[in-house]
């Protein structure tokens, strides 16, 4: 029986659903399941070896559970949600309990399958998809004003009206600013300083996902955001200091025009 247990695959899916959960997210959970509160980690236990970790920025990470299962709890969390998205991110691995602790072609080989264990890698995988969902947004971005440069540096002006680069500007701000209100949810976690012990399963996953060269690369891709945000800027005023010219070039007509008259 103790081979057979080393043998059997069983799957580890992630999911990232909504930007968050309510805020009493664990009291509405705990009416209906078994249910645990480690730091910002929510343990739902289903069955013996079959667990659920959520976190409050929207992030599920299924350990050994059915699809059904699967479903069943995706959607009594949906009425608790708070901005979802209709298209889930979704990371997909297996795992399986060896002697030795290892990562390789998207399985884990898990030497302790205790439930601290499963929360320290649950931590990784659940800043994975919530960094999918950063990079999809400032990418998007991106590329949805790519065009703002080519325009300047052909036409030397941007071909928008003055409201229009206003709600460029507010597009931008917000894509910026809602990856640095969240940026903390990157950093280490306090689960892993408050245990240590399991500091390896965590960091292990986070090497294997690429995390930390994933958000060097996002923060350069914010500052390009931030750059397109200072063209719009100052293409902006570049209007305004316009239409603030031909005021004054019209007001001087004006002057001109009623001096004359009243000399003839």
């Amino acid at each position: 029986m103790e081979t057979n247990k080393f043998m059997e695959t069983k799957k580890l899916i992630t999911y990232l659903t909504c930007e968050k959960f309510v805020n009493n997210i664990y009291q509405i959970v705990e009416q209906r399941y078994k249910a645990s509160l480690h730091k910002d980690a929510i343990v739902i236990n289903i069955d013996d070896d079959k667990n659920i970790v959520l976190f409050k920025f929207g992030a599920i990470v299924c350990w050994n559970i059915g699809y059904e299962d699967i479903k069943f709890f995706l959607d009594f969390v949906k009425n608790h949600q708070i901005e979802s998205f209709k298209e889930y991110f979704i990371e997909e691995l297996e795992y399986e309990e060896q002697n030795n602790f290892k990562i390789k072609f998207d399985t884990l080989s898990l030497d302790n399958s205790s439930i601290l264990a499963k929360i320290a890698i649950s931590h990784a995988l659940a800043q994975n998809v919530k960094l999918e969902q950063f990079e999809k947004q400032v990418q998007n971005s991106i590329e949805e004003n790519s065009k703002i440069p080519l325009q300047l540096s052909i036409k030397g002006k941007i071909d928008l009206k003055k409201q229009d680069i206003s709600k460029k500007i507010g597009e931008l701000f917000l894509a910026k600013s809602k990856i640095n209100l969240h940026y903390d949810l990157l950093d280490t976690p306090e689960f892993i300083w408050e245990y240590p012990e399991y500091e390896l399963y965590y960091e292990s996953m986070t090497r294997y996902l690429d995390i930390k060269a994933r958000v060097e690369v996002l923060n350069k891709k914010v500052e390009v955001v931030q750059e397109l945000l200072n063209m719009l800027v100052n293409e902006q005023h570049h209007k305004y200091s316009s239409f603030l010219e031909w005021i004054i070039i019209v007001l001087i007509g004006v002057e001109i025009v009623m001096s004359l008259i009243d000399r003839f």
